[in-house]
């Protein structure tokens, strides 16, 4: 009986620990898009403000991680970020 009382409480903690292992990957894995993103559209922002570049990118590339993370694709959730970031910034 204290077997499988131990062998449960084991079992349970692996599991728990696998899940907060997978929930660190994944947010790894955003961390590091974020980064090519941010990256990405500094390069090819044309801006004497830096403030300004830093705003535009990190919008829109939060907005891209949250569309594509909800299920959209990556052209779709490209293509509306793009667009919104537009709207909001003027551009």
């Amino acid at each position: 009986m204290l077997y499988k009382l131990i062998f449960s409480s084991i079992t349970t903690l692996l599991i728990l620990e696998m899940s907060n292992l997978l929930e660190i990957q994944a947010e790894h894995k955003n961390t590091l898009i974020n980064k090519f993103c941010i990256a990405s559209l500094k390069s090819k922002l044309d801006f004497k403000d830096a403030q300004k570049i830093d705003e535009i990118s990190h919008f829109t590339c939060e907005c891209f991680l949250e569309k594509f993370n909800s299920g959209n694709s990556i052209k779709d959730s490209r293509i509306y970020c793009k667009n919104k970031t537009a709207d909001k910034y003027n551009l």
